[in-house]
């Protein structure tokens, strides 16, 4: 996420020499991060069973594929470095190539390493590590033709001084660090969504599961939206435009309040359809339609807040994301705890609506503070 604010900034700025550098310290930032995770596997496996306990045979079946996937961490996290590289110059279309590749040869690959070699689950994990390895490869050879086009690569920019130049990697050290911690709130957040709908009956969170997959379907067409806002404007905020940076944020908040409303339009009025389609179980489907209508107001009331996401990412304003997301999710558990049980299960939509509501207002409050002057 970093990536992508840095680098459209520097594009804004026309700073060539900060375009490429922030490519040739995030990569090998990310495979670095992916190796140490590697390595440290031994202690992070048995720490995660620590906390998510399971049946033997669980987590027997679990650590064979963690430690059959993570061959392709480090891969994984340079490659989404990439990505954000490619988002932050507006270069979608680079990032989406990738994608295509990587989630096609994991398609290919599962198939053939489980169903033709017989390889369980190993040879799924092992099809998506080297679907990543080819797809970071993909996006080395997709990125060395973007700065040929630039002018070609500047040989002094991959020296050492300059790719561990100490303040560069500590502004990226630590807004990486907060966007870590402000991820791992929005992940809590979710969590305990999740935990609220268990709590409520098998029956209710299977329905529940259902609305997921609906709400993640039309986040990641939100989410378009905030990477297009992400691009432009960092790219005016690097160039100091405060007339170009306020004109990326109303269009990129119309245009993702618009598809919020037809997501929330869809999800209503096609849900049952998708919900008959996701499950044959009679119960399963009254129960998930009888709630359906909460569901389809999460993509009108959350557009505001994948879009304030976009809109820091692009500036790296990552310590007020950092704690905007602290804040949203403690708002978020209060509203929870205090509506009265009598509600019901409503009771937890009306504080999953609140959660996102706040995570957009937690961000406003920092807005007029970081406009550019």
């Amino acid at each position: 996420m970093t990536t992508a604010g840095l680098s459209a900034q520097a594009e804004g700025a026309k700073d060539e020499a900060a375009v490429q550098s922030h490519l040739y310290r995030a990569v090998p930032l990310g495979i670095i991060l992916g190796l140490t995770i590697f390595l440290l596997q031994f202690l992070l496996i048995p720490a995660g069973y620590y906390f998510y306990q399971g049946t033997p045979e669980t987590e027997s079946a679990g650590a064979i594929y963690i430690q059959a996937r993570l061959w392709g961490l480090p891969a994984y996290l340079g490659l989404i470095a990439i990505m954000g590289w490619f988002i932050g110059l507006g270069r979608a279309g680079n990032a989406l190539v990738m994608q295509i590749i990587f989630n096609g040869l994991n398609i290919v690959l599962s198939f053939l390493f489980v169903a033709e070699f017989g390889w369980g689950l190993t040879g799924v994990g092992i099809a998506t590590a080297v679907a990543e390895w080819i797809g970071l490869f993909t996006g080395l050879v997709l990125a060395v033709r973007i700065i040929k086009k630039r002018g070609g690569i500047r040989k002094q920019l991959l020296r050492r001084g300059n790719i561990l130049n100490v303040a560069a990697l500590t502004t990226l050290g630590e807004a990486n660090t907060n966007i870590f911690i402000r991820t791992a709130a929005l992940t809590l957040g979710f969590t305990f969504f999740s935990s609220a709908a268990a709590a409520q009956g098998d029956l209710f969170l299977s329905g529940f599961h259902i609305h997921l997959q609906l709400i993640t379907l039309s986040a990641f067409i939100l989410d378009g939206f905030a990477n297009t806002a992400e691009a432009r404007v960092g790219a005016a905020f690097g160039a100091r435009s405060r007339p170009e940076f306020d004109r990326a944020v109303r269009l990129t908040t119309e245009f993702a309040y618009l598809f919020g409303l037809i997501c929330s339009l869809a999800i209503y009025f096609l849900g049952p359809w998708a919900i008959d389609l996701l499950t044959t179980e009679t119960d399963i489907r009254d129960m998930a339609k009888k709630y359906l209508p909460f569901c389809a107001m999460v993509p009108l009331l959350g557009a505001g807040a994948y879009q304030m996401d976009g809109i820091f990412i692009g500036i790296t304003k990552t310590k007020e994301m950092r704690n905007a997301g602290l804040a949203a999710l403690a708002i978020y558990l209060a509203i929870h705890f205090t509506l009265p049980e009598s509600l019901g299960p409503t009771r937890i939509w009306y504080a999953f609506w609140a959660y996102y509501l706040a995570r957009a207002a937690t961000l406003y409050f920092y807005y007029p503070k970081v406009r550019p002057a």
